[in-house]
């Protein structure tokens, strides 16, 4: 059975009013007891809110880019052949020969590319131009705030949302390449939330407009890559590919209105907007690069037939059987391990929050 965003926001509403009416008196009673001994002029001027919070999420995602360099470098392509300063430990004679044939129509390639708009081709093959990431459109918790009315005419106040579930949200690529539309990363997200404005009117008035300013750290835990990411970038195992998220700060503008139901108890609506800017850290490590490798299809249109023609003349696969070389040639190694590699990629996420609340007064 399937449900429309509208239909969605209806039932959450409706589920957030059921589950207040159940739980308020209990929360209520624990907390009269809890700030009992509070003195009553600033017990008078407290209350608290079980709300619903939904977030409609737009990001705008950056290239990610290579920190530690790419992974088969132009100066490692000139080394190739014959001529070139690498011993091969896994090929023939021969076969360098045909290296040495192939490492010029890599290193135009990769001028080509670069001077079309692929600037990070300019140093060799590693990270794709292009590779993007969205985070999920829509996100939502239940979540507890207490606040503080600083006047006795309960206008200005600060409220602070205090007790909330983390937020589950997957990201996906994004992007003319092989990983987008796929779930590249899962996370949690906790982001303790602060808003600061004013109710107009009089506070006797049963409905009260609302205009302030929120602050927000967003908290990224949990965060991890997904099979097909690690597969994409070349781990060879299992959880190669690990990512951690910048922690950052947030500001944004609050609106809303609150409808008292009687001297103790009243509902609030709120909508708000903050915008995080943070930095994802990708590291790949036993990177290894197969014939199955799907990053080799989203390299720029001239490096994708120099590879190619790399297949075609030195051996079947021959480019993948290349990059081998090139590790057992820089690392002694006896696979095509060719290390550990550092990404990275910034992001801009801005969130509509829609927040419904019910709340009684100390």
């Amino acid at each position: 059975m399937k449900f429309s965003a509208l239909s969605r926001t209806g039932f959450a509403v409706a589920l957030s009013a059921v589950l207040a009416s159940m739980v308020a008196p209990t929360q209520a009673e624990t907390l009269d007891n809890m700030f009992g001994n509070v003195s009553p002029s600033i017990r008078d001027r407290m209350f608290f809110r079980i709300n619903y919070i939904r977030a409609n999420v737009k990001t705008t995602s950056g290239d990610a880019y290579d920190v530690t360099g790419p992974v088969i470098s132009r100066g490692e392509i000139a080394k190739l052949g014959t001529g070139g300063s690498y011993n091969y430990p896994r090929a023939s004679v021969g076969v360098r020969r045909q290296y040495s044939t192939v490492a010029p129509l890599f290193d135009q390639a990769l001028t080509d590319d670069a001077d079309a708009g692929c600037e990070a081709e300019r140093n060799g093959l590693g990270t794709p131009c292009g590779i993007r990431a969205r985070g999920q459109a829509m996100v939502g918790t239940p979540a507890i705030s207490l606040g503080y009315y600083f006047d006795d005419d309960l206008s200005w106040v600060l409220e602070a949302y205090v007790l909330a579930a983390p937020m589950s949200v997957d990201v996906y690529g994004e992007g003319k390449n092989q990983l987008s539309g796929h779930n590249i990363m899962k996370l949690k997200l906790l982001p303790p939330t602060a808003v600061l404005g004013k109710y107009f009117g009089d506070r006797k008035d049963a409905i009260r407009p609302f205009l302030g300013v929120g602050g927000s750290y967003a908290i990224f835990f949990d965060v991890r890559a997904t099979d097909y990411l690690n597969t994409y970038q070349g781990g060879a195992s299992a959880g190669d590919t690990t990512i951690s998220i910048k922690n950052v700060m947030g500001f944004g503008p609050f609106v809303g209105l609150k409808a008292d139901l009687d001297s103790d108890w009243h509902m609030s609506v709120n909508v708000g907007k903050l915008r995080y800017k943070t930095e994802a850290t990708i590291v790949t490590r036993n990177t290894t690069i197969t014939k199955d490798s799907l990053v080799l299809q989203d390299f720029g249109i001239n490096a994708q037939n120099a590879i190619s023609a790399g297949n075609g003349t030195i051996t079947p696969n021959g480019t993948t059987s290349l990059m081998c070389d090139l590790a057992a040639a820089k690392y002694g190694n006896s696979t095509c391990n060719q290390g550990t590699y550092v990404r990275k990629q910034s992001t801009v996420l801005d969130n509509t929050l829609f927040m419904i609340g019910v709340g009684r007064s100390f």
